[in-house]
C-alpha cells in the first residue's frame, strides 16, 4: 500500500471510529496472533511509530464527544503495543490537551506497564485499559505469548489497581495449550485484582496454523459452559465474545461494581421486559435504551417475580449493564428501508456463520412485504475455524451465491445484502476486491449494510 491509500486508512479510522493508530511494532510473539495465519493477498498495512506532528492531523478528524481508542485491532492497519511508542506518554498528553475530557480507551498486554508509567495514567485522568493479559502464570505467558518478562506483566492488574486506574480483562481461552487451570486462575486473579469486566475470546485458526494450534470445535461448547460456571464464582461480569446465542431476550450477563445499575439492585440473570414503556426486542436494544435514557425505570423478571428498578445516571452515561452482543434491531430496519427503496418481492441475505442463526431468529419476528432468505456463507478463504463475518471474502459470497442459485432454480433473488464488516470504506474486501463485482457477475442487484 502506498502513503497515501494508509494516510487514508487512518483518517477513516478516525471518523468512523475514533480510533487513533499509533504504530505496528509489538514486543511479544503471541502464537494465536491472527497476522500470522493470513493467506496470501490479505491487504493490511504497518505503520511504523507515528509523530506528533501525525497525530495532531489526525486528532483534527475526532470527536471529543467519544471516547479515543487506541490499540484497537480493528481496521486494516496492524495495530501494535501501544507502549513500544518511544513518545507514548507524551503522545497521551497531546491527546489529553486537546480533548480535556474525554476518555481514552488503551488496548494493552501490560508488559510495559511500570510504576513510573501507571502514575503517569492517573494524572492524565479518564484513561481505561483494555488489558490483554491471556495468562497471569510464567509458564502460559512464555507458551502463549514469548513474554521474557512475563512477572512484570502479571503484576500490572496490580498496579493498575493499586494507582486506581480502571481496566477491563480480556483473554485469548487457549486451554488446548496451556490447560483450563491456568485460564481458570488467570480470570480469577482478574477478578481479584479489580477488573470492570472479563472478556474470554473463543480461540481461532485458519488453513495455515499449525498443528499446534488446531482444536476440536469441541472446545466451544466447553468454554461457554465453563464461563458460565465461573459467573456464579467471581463477582466480575464475565462474557464470552463471540457469545452463543440461543435467544433474543435481553438478560443481563453481569452487573459493573459500584456502578448505577449495582446501585439500582439490579443482578445477574434478571431479564429485561421494559425500559420505561418500550419493549426491547433484543440485549442491544434494551443496551442502547438504557444507555440513551436519563434515569430510565426498567421492568425486570427475576425468577417468579416482577419488580421495577431505576437506574440513576444521565443520558449517555453508561448504567453497568453488560449484555451478551445480539442483534442491534437497527439492521432490520436497514433491511426494511433497502426494500422499500428498491422495490424489491424477493432479497437473499449473505451472512457469515457467527451471525446467521441470529438474522434468522431476527427475522422471524419481523413483518415484512419481501420474501428474506437467509445464507450462511463458509469462510473458505482463511479455512479453519473462521467464521466471522469481518473475515469474509467476494470470493465466499461468490460460492455461496452460486450454490444457492444451483440448489434452489426456482428461486431468484431480486437483491442481495452483504455485511458491511465484511468492507472497508471503499467497499473493498481483505483482498481488495469490490463488491459490486457480485452484481456484474450474476447480474444481480447488490447492497451492503
Amino acid at each position: 500500500m502506498n502513503a497515501n491509500h494508509i494516510e487514508n486508512l487512518i483518517l477513516h479510522a478516525a471518523l468512523a471510529g475514533n480510533i487513533l493508530p499509533l504504530t505496528s511494532s509489538c514486543n511479544l510473539c503471541c502464537i494465536f496472533c491472527s497476522h500470522r495465519q493470513n493467506p496470501s493477498g490479505v491487504e493490511v498495512c504497518r505503520i511504523a511509530p507515528r509523530s506528533r506532528v501525525e497525530v495532531e492531523r489526525t486528532l483534527s478528524f475526532m470527536d471529543p464527544a467519544y471516547p479515543v481508542v487506541i490499540g484497537e485491532s480493528v481496521t486494516r492497519i496492524i495495530e501494535g503495543e501501544p507502549f513500544t511508542h518511544p513518545a507514548i506518554v507524551k503522545i497521551l498528553q497531546l491527546v489529553r490537551d486537546r480533548f480535556p475530557v474525554t476518555t481514552i480507551q488503551i488496548t494493552t498486554n501490560g508488559s510495559l506497564l511500570d510504576e513510573r508509567t501507571v502514575e503517569r495514567l492517573r494524572l492524565l485522568d479518564r484513561i481505561v485499559i483494555n488489558l490483554s493479559l491471556n495468562s497471569a502464570t510464567e509458564v502460559g505467558r512464555a507458551v502463549l505469548m514469548g513474554d521474557a518478562n512475563a512477572l512484570n506483566s502479571i503484576k500490572c492488574p496490580l498496579l493498575l489497581k493499586e494507582y486506581g486506574v480502571p481496566f477491563h480483562g480480556s483473554v485469548v481461552a487457549m486451554p488446548h495449550l496451556v490447560g483450563w487451570q491456568d485460564l481458570e486462575e488467570t480470570i480469577k486473579y482478574l477478578s481479584e485484582c479489580g477488573a470492570e469486566t472479563i472478556r474470554v475470546f473463543l480461540p481461532g485458526f485458519s488453513e495455515l496454523a499449525p498443528p499446534a494450534l488446531r482444536f476440536d470445535p469441541s472446545i466451544w461448547n466447553e468454554l461457554h459452559f465453563f464461563v458460565t460456571r465461573l459467573r456464579e464464582e467471581i463477582s466480575t461480569p464475565l462474557t464470552c465474545e463471540p457469545p452463543v446465542i440461543h435467544d433474543l431476550e435481553p438478560w443481563i450477563a453481569g452487573v459493573i461494581a459500584g456502578s448505577p445499575a449495582e446501585q439500582a439492585g439490579i443482578r445477574t440473570g434478571d431479564l429485561i421486559v421494559k425500559v420505561n414503556e418500550t419493549t426491547p426486542l433484543t440485549r442491544v436494544h434494551a443496551f442502547k435504551k438504557v444507555l440513551g435514557t436519563s434515569s430510565p425505570v426498567l421492568t425486570l423478571i427475576r425468577g417468579d417475580e416482577q419488580i421495577n428498578v431505576r437506574i440513576i445516571k444521565n443520558s449517555g452515561e453508561r448504567s453497568g449493564l453488560v449484555m451478551d452482543y445480539d442483534m442491534d434491531p437497527g439492521l432490520i430496519e436497514d433491511i426494511s428501508r433497502v426494500i422499500q427503496r428498491r422495490r424489491v418481492s424477493q432479497v437473499l441475505v449473505l451472512t457469515s456463520e457467527f451471525a446467521g442463526p441470529v438474522i434468522k431468529m431476527a427475522l422471524e419476528q419481523y413483518q415484512s412485504v419481501a420474501e428474506i432468505q437467509v445464507v450462511v456463507v463458509r469462510n473458505r478463504f482463511f479455512g479453519g475455524s473462521i467464521k466471522s463475518a469481518g473475515l469474509l471474502t467476494v470470493e465466499d459470497f461468490s460460492r455461496a451465491l452460486e450454490e444457492f442459485l444451483h440448489g434452489c432454480p426456482g428461486w431468484q433473488p431480486q437483491l442481495v445484502l452483504l455485511p458491511g464488516l465484511a468492507f472497508d470504506h471503499r467497499g473493498r474486501d481483505l483482498t481488495g476486491r469490490f463488491y459490486m463485482d457480485l452484481g456484474e457477475r450474476y447480474g444481480l442487484m447488490v447492497e451492503v449494510l
